[in-house]
């Protein structure tokens, strides 16, 4: 409401200036403000490649306000370039809605402002005001919902013959371009490379010690991406859970040691402060569940994880403690970009793009013998069905199968439906079910968050009395522990729409790639994530079926045995 508020007081001081042109608004069409970067954006195989997206937006920007001197009002409507004919109608519906909107609003509250501010006359003035908002605003979203329904019209002929052509279309521009896997992940890298520069150019110095990076395996000019990386590759080798019992009282000793140096290593002030005196994070170290350790121990996979890539959920743990931490030490954010800061939000989207990029690289390799014919189809399914049955046999392989085929199933038939079918109808029937999909999954994802919420307060409303609470300072171990399977099950949904998502960018990246000789071998690629995704489900509905019911005391153990390992982090010497 406040910004509502903000944005009329705006237009009343606008109407209310000397050069104020009603006209001029509707010719201006910034795409500032409604335009943001997706995690898969494309990439162009010309010159205008090796432009930066800061650049390619800049240029586009240029574009469209080189004849326009007049205020942007891309703030209050949609004015960017619609990407076709229903895009055009979004944004006609949106601008008029947003008109009428602004035009009642301005009609109650400028005359109550005015009055407020300068009495009888600053009523009368409102008054007045508040009419020619009532009045312009409303016929300004009109006249910017036609245009903007008829930029949508020109532009599907194009659109049509983008999609296609298997282009993607480009945010930043709003133009239809070849996109090329390869050109992406260098761009990613040198993004990553980049990244690192700027992490540790204050920490390029002489170290005084370098047992903690020798533990991990690191130069002692590792980025903060490289720690993480190197982390959880020894935290899996070493875990307890990984080996004999015989060998699990040395391993555990291990896993503190290699904990210990990850909890330095990666929090800069303890960094800066090991590389300078030897001396790590001390015993006064706030304890801290690692979302990294805890998600891999839970969640842990090493077959999948080619398909999957690192789960949203620990990043999204990681940067809501790196918050937390701000908080605990009064910083305040002066604007929203020191707040994407302070959560890592350029780092995670650019994360996002690889593990996006990397899952593409994986199954262009994984599908190559098929596709090339090095493979007949019985071969390539039967590699398949060995492959979903081996993930099968890992602890939470099943579900991991029926998170990932579905979702390439989906992505196949969508992609052939618009191109291999002679039918065209089997192209809206595939992007239905796509959607169907994402819709059935976020849907199961919010009634789990809501069920997991109400059951775990009831669990810990019984199990752990009030006064137990204030005698323990907080909730124990033990209510906690009670509610871990509910929490686990919550956990799963969010990673059954996390991967769908992730896959669907990754199989766009993969089929719609411009390093591909001919069509054939697009619509061959496509048939051959088809074949993976369908052996996948299908292993996973029979090992889903043979599933029993002491399953969940396992599921506890283990949700227990991996908030302990993370806890377990923080008080690591």
């Amino acid at each position: 409401m406040f910004y509502c508020l903000a944005l009329l007081l705006s237009l009343h001081a606008i109407c209310l200036s000397p050069g104020w042109q009603p006209s001029a608004y509707v010719l201006v069409l910034a795409d500032e403000t409604f335009t943001r970067t997706p995690p898969s954006s494309s990439r162009v195989k010309d010159n205008k490649s090796r432009q930066s997206r800061k650049e390619r937006q800049d240029d586009y920007d240029d574009d469209e306000h080189n004849n326009l001197s007049s205020p942007q009002i891309s703030a209050l409507f949609v004015t960017r370039k619609p990407r076709d004919m229903f895009e055009g109608m979004r944004a006609a519906v949106s601008n008029i809605v947003r008109g009428s909107f602004y035009g009642v609003t301005g009609l109650l509250v400028s005359p109550l402002t005015g009055g407020l501010g300068g009495g009888i006359a600053g009523l009368v003035m409102g008054t007045i005001t508040g009419v020619l908002l009532g009045i312009s605003m409303p016929l300004l979203g009109f006249m910017l919902s036609a245009y903007q329904l008829a930029r949508g019209v020109i532009s599907t002929p194009e659109a049509v013959k983008g999609f296609l052509d298997c282009k993607l279309f480009d945010e930043l521009t709003r133009t239809w371009q070849e996109y090329s896997l390869d050109d992406d992940l260098e761009e990613i890298k040198s993004a990553i490379k980049a990244e690192k520069s700027q992490t540790n150019n204050s920490s390029r110095r002489r170290v005084k010690d370098t047992e903690y990076y020798d533990l991990l395996g690191l130069q002692t000019d590792a980025s903060s991406s490289e720690i993480r990386a190197a982390y959880r590759k020894k935290a899996r080798e070493v875990h307890p859970d990984k080996v004999d019992k015989s060998m699990r009282e040395a391993a555990e000793e291990k896993f503190r040691e290699i904990s210990a140096a990850y909890q330095t290593l990666s929090d800069p002030n303890n960094r800066a402060r090991y590389d300078s005196s030897g001396v790590g994070s001390d015993g006064d170290s706030e304890l801290a569940l690692d979302p990294y350790v805890f998600f891999s121990v839970l969640f842990g996979s090493e077959h999948v994880e080619p398909y999957v890539g690192e789960l949203s959920i620990a990043s999204t743990f990681d940067s809501l403690l790196r918050l937390s931490k701000r908080g605990e030490s009064t910083a305040s954010f002066e604007s929203m970009e020191d707040f994407k800061a302070a959560v890592g939000w350029n780092v995670h989207v650019l994360r996002t793009r690889k593990r996006e990029a990397d899952i593409a690289i994986h199954l262009r390799t994984r599908i190559n013998d098929y596709v090339e014919g090095f493979l007949t189809l019985d071969a390539f399914k039967d590699s398949c069905y060995e492959e979903a049955a081996t993930i099968a046999k890992e602890a939470s392989g099943a579900r991991y199968l029926l998170a990932i085929g579905p979702a390439m199933v989906a992505e196949a038939n969508y992609f052939l439906g618009y191109r291999r079918s002679v039918v065209k109808w089997r192209g809206p029937v595939g992007n239905l079910k796509k959607k169907m999909l994402k819709l059935r999954r976020k849907a199961s994802m919010y009634k789990s968050i809501v069920y997991t919420a109400k059951e775990s307060f009831g669990i810990i409303s019984s199990e752990c009395p009030e006064e137990n609470l204030q005698h323990e300072g907080g909730v124990s171990m033990t209510c906690l522990s009670n509610t871990m399977p509910l929490i686990l099950e919550m956990a799963w949904k969010i990673n059954y729409l996390d991967i769908t998502t992730t896959l669907s960018g990754a199989c766009q990246k993969l089929f719609y790639d411009a390093n591909i000789l001919s069509k054939e071998e697009r619509l061959l690629r496509a048939q051959a994530v088809h074949i993976l995704g369908t052996q996948f489900y299908l292993v996973g509905l029979q090992e889903a079926g043979n599933a029993t019911v002491s399953s969940v005391d396992e599921i506890k153990d283990r949700a227990n045995a991996a908030f302990a390992e993370s806890m377990k982090r923080g008080n690591a010497d």
